[in-house]
């Protein structure tokens, strides 16, 4: 009787394999010639395309918008001498449209988008937020395709921009408690860029040649350089064959990255951040760091 219930166990094993590796081997067979699914875990998927581009899908039916969201590995730590705060230039160059799109912020507002990007140590990104649906998904990664190598990145567009990210440092450098973090990263950080502000330097801001803008953005913003994320309400192959179509056509760049190599020297003693202004605010309110300068 073992014998016979261990023959039927073994049999159901075998069939139940057969049917996973037949759903896997269809899974894979079904996607896109140039996507290759790395790894899943717990509702997100990863993908990987030839010219170096990683894909992450995160449906949620539960939702009634979709998200999509590139990431681009660069930001202010990867700028040389002269250039603080071209990653974050380069940030708002970007909604200053390509051929395709020559006016991306008013097409983000025609489709009732929430949109915008951000610039950090590490990373640049740039997502929009649409009502979902398989139109808004195509058009979202066919723009996102575009603007990552065909970026209008013009001496004008810098030089209007430049005014509105020189405002930015403007208000950073009268908000005190942003004056405080950034001299608190520049003691803490002696070589490494962490301890520069992401915003920048003002000469810099204003002065950098638009050559070495566009050379940042050619080399940087490039598949093997960037995540894409598609998130909330989407059909998934859908989604897939349309980043095929369009990031697909993109090729893998000839180019070796630029990496930085300084490392931060170990600390060889206490470091003191003393900082004085003068100012008006009423430091009374504990809830209120605004004005409230400390050492």
């Amino acid at each position: 009787m073992q014998r016979y219930l261990l023959i039927i166990f073994t049999f159901i094993v075998t069939i139940l394999t057969a049917m996973n590796l037949g759903y896997a081997q269809q899974s894979v067979q079904s996607l896109p010639a140039n996507l290759t699914q790395i790894t899943a875990v717990e509702g997100i998927t990863e993908y990987q395309m030839p010219n170096g581009l990683k894909v992450l899908s995160l449906p949620d039916d539960s939702l009634d918008t979709v998200t999509v969201n590139i990431v681009y590995l660069v930001g202010s730590r990867d700028e040389g001498y002269g250039e603080a705060g071209m990653a974050h230039l380069l940030e708002h160059l970007l909604f200053k449209g390509t051929e395709r799109h020559p006016d991306i912020k008013n097409e983000f507002t025609k489709r009732g988008a929430r949109w915008n990007g951000t610039t950090s140590y590490d990373r640049t990104n740039y997502y929009e937020i649409l009502t979902a649906s398989a139109e808004n998904l195509d058009w979202a990664i066919a723009l996102e395709a575009d603007r990552m190598i065909n970026s209008r990145i013009a001496k004008a567009d810098l030089d209007s921009e430049m005014t509105v990210v020189r405002n930015e440092f403007e208000a950073g450098e009268n908000n005190p408690f942003s004056v405080l973090s950034e001299r608190m990263a520049a003691t803490a950080f002696v070589w490494h860029n962490y301890g520069r502000a992401i915003i920048g330097s003002r000469s810099d801001i204003e002065n950098v040649p638009i050559e070495r803008l566009q050379d940042f953005y050619r080399h940087y913003y490039q598949p093997d350089n960037a995540v894409l994320v598609v998130a909330g309400k989407f059909d998934e192959a859908a989604a897939l064959n349309s980043i095929s179509k369009h990031f697909g056509a993109i090729p893998h760049p000839k180019r070796q990255l630029r990496k930085t190599y300084t490392i931060e020297p170990t600390q060889d003693g206490e470091r003191k951040v003393t900082l004085r202004r003068v100012g008006d605010t009423n430091c009374s309110n504990a809830l209120s760091y605004s004005g409230c300068l400390t050492s």
